[in-house]
């Protein structure tokens, strides 16, 4: 037996000690008879409810129309499996848009009621489970403009008093739908692997994502970034602010020449922003540095019809911590301005290039990423992982430097390989229509993601003339 540790009786003695003074402490409060109050507790004890959509598991899911209808199903979730039979039911709620467009800055019109049907009437039931579902039909009609987002606020109206539904963002799921019908070239199916590419617009037109296109007539990229716009200091405002080179500017300035083009035959077009080389950065916002730097990226996208922005931190200095736009660099502060951007343009696309500190903090004032990220693509020869409740639908599984020859390829393998993970999205940077003749080779496995294959390019357009060319004769001429 070994001998006694004075050391470790006098810890127990002082751990008895403190013990006792807590429970003396804690008799010293109570009075005898009287009723206890457990108010503090209910929120631990109740049973809360939440709606999301069923098919995406967000609350405010983007519904984009390729065809007639579009069905997907309500989801009602419990904090807590039900303990018996639970019913509620979920219809649209048409008075909740004014407040959801209030708090978003959005203007968002009601999608036609007559077109948007539940299964069962709406009705939801399910036993000793944490949620249930009911199905939900959205179809188009000729009153529905292209271009135009609509809402559809869903809200449970006969909750059940087995549960408690805490707020009105619980109470509700807002679909936001796009009619796409007309714009279906890029459209390769619900599910299929997408495309997303970058053009380094200083010497490049954006329309050569015309340039790739699949046997069955699709397009191959269905996203593409102008790379890039930058986020500045204004050293006369003290505060960050959009700064767009001549470039990007023109595209801009031509949108209708250049980049709805694009929007027509279903290719989104993405504002990217990047540092550069001053102490303003993506990644290093304070909380109001980021609301404000958010809403100016919406005024750009609303007022220049584009859809969403891609977020690059790169090429930015130490900034001033004195400044109340700023904070240290984290990707806590990414995280904010992702998710503010959202907050101020819930229609649009926020995606992120996961290098320098982008990427990585999974939740910003209790709400998770999955709601606030749309898409993640890695650098070269990676591919994105998802943080949060995110899958790997929302990441890229491959990257590749176009330009250079460098990164990943579309092999049939790699194809079959981001299939089998469930990747939604593969990565191109900087193609150019000098290097056609490699890139198009690295792209053999095409006919694995959509059972057709890239046709060999037989157009291009030079930069910034919108006039398609034919390739390879006028190549060089």
């Amino acid at each position: 037996m070994s001998s006694p540790n004075p050391s470790s009786e006098k810890n127990a003695s002082a751990a008895a000690l403190v013990s006792f003074s807590l429970i003396t402490s804690c008799a010293d409060d109570l009075e005898v008879g009287k009723k206890i109050d457990e108010s503090q507790y209910n929120k631990v004890l109740q049973n809360n409810a939440y709606l999301r959509d069923g098919k995406s598991n967000l609350s405010a899911p983007i519904v984009e129309l390729y065809e007639n209808s579009y069905t997907t199903s309500v989801k009602l979730n419990l904090t807590k499996p039900a303990t018996t039979a639970t019913s509620a039911k979920v219809a649209i709620d048409a008075s909740y848009l004014e407040t959801y467009n209030q708090e978003h800055g959005t203007d968002f019109q009601l999608y036609p009621q007559e077109l948007v049907s539940f299964d069962n009437g709406g009705i939801i039931n399910f036993t000793e489970e944490k949620s249930g579902e009911v199905g939900m039909t959205i179809t188009g009609g000729e009153s529905v403009l292209e271009d135009q987002t609509y809402a559809i606020p869903v809200a449970i109206t006969e909750p059940s008093s087995d549960f408690t539904v805490q707020n009105e963002t619980a109470k509700h799921c807002m679909y936001l739908v796009k009619d796409m019908r007309n714009a279906s070239d890029a459209y390769k199916g619900e599910d299929a692997v997408k495309g997303f590419l970058f053009f380094e617009v200083n010497g490049t037109n954006p329309l050569n994502a015309f340039s790739f296109e699949l046997e069955n007539g699709k397009l191959l990229w269905d996203v593409v970034v102008l790379f890039a716009a930058n986020i500045n200091y204004d050293s006369d405002a003290g505060r960050p602010f959009v700064k767009c080179n001549p470039q990007v500017q023109y595209l801009l300035d031509n949108n209708e020449t250049y980049l709805q083009p694009l929007r027509k035959r279903g290719i989104k077009v993405l504002l990217g922003l990047l540092g550069n080389h001053d102490m303003a950065g993506l990644a290093q916002l304070s909380e109001q540095g980021a609301k404000d730097f958010a809403r100016e990226i919406a005024q750009y996208c609303y007022a220049y019809n584009l859809d969403g922005v891609n977020y690059d931190d790169e090429y930015s200095k130490t900034p001033d911590l004195e400044n109340p736009a700023f904070d240290e660099r984290s990707t806590r502060a990414a995280a904010r301005l992702c998710y503010e951007t959202k907050r101020a343009m819930p229609d649009k696309l926020v995606t992120v290039f996961d290098y320098g500190a982008m990427y990585g903090t999974s939740n910003v004032d209790g709400v998770d990423a999955d709601e606030w990220i749309d898409i993640v693509v890695p650098n070269y020869g990676g591919s994105a992982r998802p943080i949060g409740d995110m899958t790997n639908k929302k990441c890229a599984g491959m990257a590749a430097e176009l330009n250079l020859g460098i990164g990943g390829s579309l092999t049939s393998s790699k194809a079959q390989e981001l299939i089998n993970a469930g990747y939604g999205w593969h990565m191109g940077f900087a193609p150019s229509p000098e290097k056609y003749g490699s890139i198009f080779y690295r792209y053999s496995g095409a006919s694995t993601l959509y059972g057709s294959d890239l046709k060999d390019p037989t157009i291009f357009y030079k930069h910034q003339d919108p006039k398609p060319y034919k390739y390879p004769d006028d190549l060089y001429n």
